[in-house]
C-alpha cells in the first residue's frame, strides 16, 4: 500500500518548509530511519526520515520548493504501485503535461471553435550537432548541480550551498567538517578565502617591438592651448538606485512574531547598573583553573545565564507565559534560557534547558557547542525551543544599553549591555570602577513593575557576590 509522506512541521514557529536537498533518488528502496531530503525551516535545516520500508516512488516537489505543512511531499510503496489517485488527490505530480498522442481520436465532444481551428503543425525535428563546438553524441552530460563528478549528491547545507554559488564554488572542490563530511558555512568560506589568498599568475611580457630604421625627425606640431572640462557630478545610467532581496523564511517569521509580541504583550522596561568588578575577578580565577584542567573558558554571559537562572526561582512570574486562549497564565517549574545568537538570516535562539541545575563550566561548554551549530543552521528542534526566559547580549558590539522585545511566549526578555570602564564613588572618594548596564522588557499582562524590579535586583545581588553562583 501506497504511503504518502507530507511536509512535517519541524518546529513551533513553522508554517512552510523548503525542501533544500533530496538524498534518496526515485526506485531506490528505503527502510524505517533512513533520511530522505534535508527540510530547511524558519529555524534550521533538519532532516526528513522514512517511517515505513518501501520504495521511493515519486518525488512530488523539487529542490527548493516550498510547501505548507501537510502538503504531499513524496510517495513510498512497492515497486511498480500505480499512485496516480494519491498523486492527483494532492493536486498532481507537478511534472510537465504529456504531448498529445497525434494518432488518438478527436473528441466528439469538443467545442465548434476547437474543431474548426486550424492544426498544429508538427516541429521540425532538431538538426543533428555538428563538431564544431556544438554538442555531440560523445559530449559528456553535463555533472548537476550538488554531485560529484560519479554523480553521487554531496552533503551540504541550504546556507552553504548558497554562498558557493554566489562565489562560483563547486562543492566537490570543498572538505566538509559538518556530520559525515556534510559541507557547512564555515568550510564554503575557508574555500573562497585560500582562493582569493592564492596569487593570480602574472603574464609574461610581450617581446618589444624591433626598433624600426630612423629617419630624420619631423617638428613636433605644437599643442592648441585647450580648455579644462567641467567636472561631471551625474550618476552612471546603469547604476541602479537599490539592491533587492528576498525575504527569507526566518525573516519573515522574525518579523510576523516580534510584530506580534511589541503589539499584543504591553512591553515595558526596567535599567539597573551593576558593578561587575568583584565578577570579573572571580572570572579570571576560574579560568586560570579552567586552562589548567583542559575545560572551557567560562564568559561573562555565563554569569549572567547562570544568575538568571537561579533568580527565575525566585520570581516564578518572570518564568511564566501568558496564555489568552486558554485564559491562563503558565509558571514555569522549571528553567530553560534561551540564549539569542546573531546568524547571517537574523536570529535565533538555542536553549538551555535546566540552566539552574548546571555550572559554569557545563554552561559554557552547551552555550558555545549549541551557538556553533545555530550559525550553521544544525539545530534540531528540542534545541530551540521550550524556552522560559530570554537573554540578548550585545554589548560585545560595544552597545552600551538597548531594549530587547520579548521573544512569546515568555515574559521577559534581559537586554544585556557592554562592560565599561567608568568612574564610580566608594567611601567618599571617586574610583575607577567597571559597569554594565541590563534592562527588562517585561510584558504588564503577567510581570508587574514590582515583580520586575525585584527580579533584577536578585540578579544583581548574583553578579556582584558572584560566589553564590558556585554554591
Amino acid at each position: 500500500m501506497a504511503i504518502p509522506i507530507e511536509m512535517p512541521k519541524l518546529s513551533d514557529t513553522m508554517e512552510e518548509g523548503v525542501l533544500s536537498a533530496w538524498l534518496v533518488d526515485e526506485g531506490e528502496e528505503v527502510s524505517a530511519g533512513d533520511v530522505l531530503a534535508q527540510v530547511e525551516t524558519d529555524k534550521a535545516t533538519m532532516d526528513l526520515e522514512a517511517f515505513d520500508e518501501g520504495v521511493l516512488l515519486k518525488q512530488v516537489i523539487g529542490e527548493g520548493d516550498a510547501v505548507p505543512i501537510g502538503e504531499l511531499i513524496a510517495v513510498i510503496g512497492e515497486a511498480g504501485e500505480d499512485i496516480s489517485d494519491l498523486v492527483d488527490d494532492a493536486g498532481g505530480d507537478g511534472a510537465a503535461e504529456p504531448e498529445a498522442d497525434p494518432d488518438a481520436d478527436a473528441d466528439p465532444d469538443a467545442d465548434a471553435e476547437d474543431a474548426s481551428a486550424e492544426p498544429e503543425v508538427e516541429p521540425e525535428p532538431a538538426p543533428e550537432p555538428s563538431g564544431d563546438g556544438q554538442l555531440s553524441e560523445r559530449t559528456p552530460e553535463p555533472v548537476p548541480a550538488g554531485t560529484d563528478a560519479e554523480g553521487r549528491r554531496i552533503k551540504a547545507s541550504p546556507l552553504a550551498r548558497r554562498i558557493a554559488q554566489e562565489h562560483d564554488v563547486e562543492l566537490a572542490q570543498v572538505d566538509g567538517s559538518g556530520p559525515e563530511g556534510r559541507i557547512v558555512r564555515r568550510d564554503v568560506e575557508t574555500h573562497v578565502e585560500k582562493q582569493e589568498a592564492a596569487p593570480e599568475p602574472t603574464p609574461e611580457p610581450e617581446p618589444a617591438p624591433e626598433p624600426e630604421p630612423t629617419t630624420e625627425p619631423e617638428p613636433a606640431p605644437q599643442p592648441e592651448p585647450s580648455v579644462p572640462e567641467a567636472p561631471s557630478y551625474a550618476m552612471p545610467d546603469e547604476e541602479a538606485a537599490y539592491e533587492s532581496e528576498g525575504i527569507t523564511q526566518m525573516r519573515e517569521t522574525i518579523a510576523r512574531r516580534l510584530a506580534e509580541s511589541k503589539y499584543s504583550a504591553p512591553h515595558y522596561y526596567l535599567t539597573v547598573d551593576i558593578d561587575v568588578e568583584r565578577a570579573i575577578e572571580v572570572r579570571e580565577d576560574l579560568n586560570e583553573l579552567a586552562e589548567e584542567q583542559g575545560r572551557a573558558k567560562i564568559s561573562f554571559n555565563d554569569f549572567i545565564t547562570k544568575a538568571c537562572a537561579l533568580s527565575l526561582h525566585d520570581h516564578p512570574y518572570v518564568n511564566a507565559a501568558y496564555r489568552p486562549d486558554e485564559g491562563e497564565i503558565h509558571k514555569h517549574n522549571r528553567v530553560h534560557i534561551g540564549i539569542a545568537v546573531a546568524i547571517d538570516e537574523g536570529l535565533i535562539t538555542p536553549v538551555i534547558r535546566d540552566a539552574d541545575r548546571k555550572g559554569l563550566s557545563e554552561l559554557a561548554r552547551e552555550t558555545r557547542a549549541l551557538a556553533d551549530r545555530a550559525r550553521d543552521r544544525d539545530l534540531e528542534p528540542e534545541e530551540f525551543e521550550g524556552a522560559t526566559f530570554t537573554t540578548s547580549n550585545l554589548g560585545m558590539f560595544g552597545i552600551e544599553e538597548f531594549t530587547a522585545i520579548i521573544n512569546p511566549p515568555n515574559s521577559a526578555i534581559l537586554a544585556i549591555g557592554e562592560i565599561r570602564d567608568t568612574p564610580v564613588v566608594e567611601d567618599g572618594e571617586v574610583v575607577p570602577g567597571k559597569r554594565m548596564k541590563v534592562t527588562l522588557s517585561c510584558d504588564h499582562r503577567v510581570v508587574d513593575g514590582a515583580k520586575g524590579a525585584h527580579f533584577l535586583d536578585t540578579v544583581k545581588s548574583y553578579l556582584e557576590e558572584p560566589m553564590n553562583l558556585l554554591l
